[in-house]
């Protein structure tokens, strides 16, 4: 005779069983099913569609039988001013962020964007139509906000403050590094005082960081910067000069421009070949000569690349007008160096100041002396930078 044994918790143990086997199904069911979604979203991309939700500044919307995105009718027009704005160089991204909050740009809580959010953006390059997914990069169907070459030059702004090290503040001080104190021969440093009450609004100021004290009072930021500008009003490069840097840049100019158009015409050709073999591959398909799968996959490929000259085209585009204004600057300082100084962002202002001087000496609120760059010392040996009006002090 058969004798079965049984548990006071067999119940339990069987229903534990059953549990566990319902769990593990469900655990594979639920990963099949993620897996599907991510091919369902891998294919998506691949077809020009971004997958995922609307990043800042876009929406989704349903178009027939596909979820898209579409630039939101009220934050795009603000995100292209904002790339328009970093465009000019004259902002920080601290100062971008409280100008376009005014303007109605705000984080996702309603709060002012942050600035490490800020640089998400301006180098986000789904703006200006470049999808990146799983580490690849396509060109999207959706509709840009902003165009490839105002993108670049946020780029070219973003590295000009990255070269010169100019740190993201509160406050601006466009002499930090530069000014010393007359009398200690220490680095002047730069802060904003309340005067009377701190009600009132801050005004920036220089000061001597002498350990033991100095005799000489704060000197206001905006005085002094007015001060090392009329510096430049003194420069003047020699025609002979003036006319070998306006060569030096024509040929530098000709020659990349020769070696951009080359480059770009090779590019167009590789596009026609592809197109080319595009056609013949969509006439094999009409025919009947080749499947659907071997059609489906050599026609995505043969997308993905032309899509991928495409970009390489804007990119030679997009380089040779930063080349344009990096010339135009050039040409202008040498011309006219006072004028060029003045109308630069602060950025370029400190990159001047570091082409002239290593030290501008501050005695009873004046300039007392600078100390020149061997650069501009042998410029003047040269007689290639000439001073005008009286000697700098020395």
């Amino acid at each position: 005779m058969a004798i079965k044994i049984l548990s006071v918790n067999e119940g339990d143990v069987s229903d534990g069983l059953i549990g566990n086997i319902f769990a593990s199904v469900a655990e594979w069911e639920s990963e099949v099913i993620g897996q599907r979604t991510k091919d369902a979203m891998r294919q998506k991309f691949r077809e020009g569609w971004w997958p995922g939700w609307a990043p800042y500044g876009y929406i989704n919307t349903q178009k027939g039988d596909k979820r898209i995105v579409v630039p939101d009718p009220i934050l795009a027009p603000l995100i292209k001013q904002l790339y328009e704005l970093y465009a000019t160089g004259s902002y920080s991204l601290l100062e971008l962020a409280r100008v376009m909050f005014a303007k109605g740009l705000k984080s996702r809580n309603g709060k002012i964007i942050s600035d490490s959010s800020l640089q998400k953006i301006l180098t986000n390059k789904f703006y200006y139509g470049v999808m990146t997914w799983g580490g690849d990069e396509k060109l999207g169907n959706h509709e840009p906000i902003v165009s490839k070459t105002l993108f670049d030059q946020c780029q070219y702004v973003a590295a000009q403050h990255r070269n010169f090290l100019i740190r993201k503040r509160k406050w601006s001080y466009l002499l930090r590094g530069f000014a010393y104190c007359g009398v200690h021969e220490t680095r002047l440093t730069a802060e904003g005082k309340h005067i009377n009450s701190k009600k009132n609004p801050k005004i920036s100021y220089y000061r001597c960081t002498n350990q033991g004290g100095c005799s000489q009072s704060y000197i206001r930021a905006d005085l002094l910067e007015k001060q090392v500008g009329k510096l430049f009003k003194r420069f003047e490069f020699s025609p002979d000069f003036i006319e070998l840097v306006h060569d030096k840049a024509k040929d530098y100019f000709e020659e990349n421009r020769g070696s951009i158009q080359s480059e770009k015409q090779g590019l167009i050709n590789k596009r026609k070949a592809l197109e080319e073999k595009r056609n013949k591959l969509e006439d094999l398909i009409v025919d009947g000569t080749i499947s659907r799968d071997v059609f489906k996959r050599q026609h995505e490929q043969l997308e993905a690349d032309i899509s991928q000259l495409d970009d390489n085209i804007k990119d030679l585009e997009a380089k040779k007008n930063l080349d344009v204004k990096l010339i135009d600057e050039i040409l202008a300082l040498t011309r006219n160096i006072y004028q060029t100084y003045l109308d630069a962002p602060d950025f370029l202002k400190r990159h001047y100041l570091r082409l002239f001087f290593e030290a501008i000496f501050i005695k009873d609120h004046e300039i007392a002396k600078v100390s020149e760059t061997p650069l501009f010392s042998e410029l003047r040996r040269q007689n290639s930078c000439r001073i005008r009006l009286q000697m700098l002090p020395r």
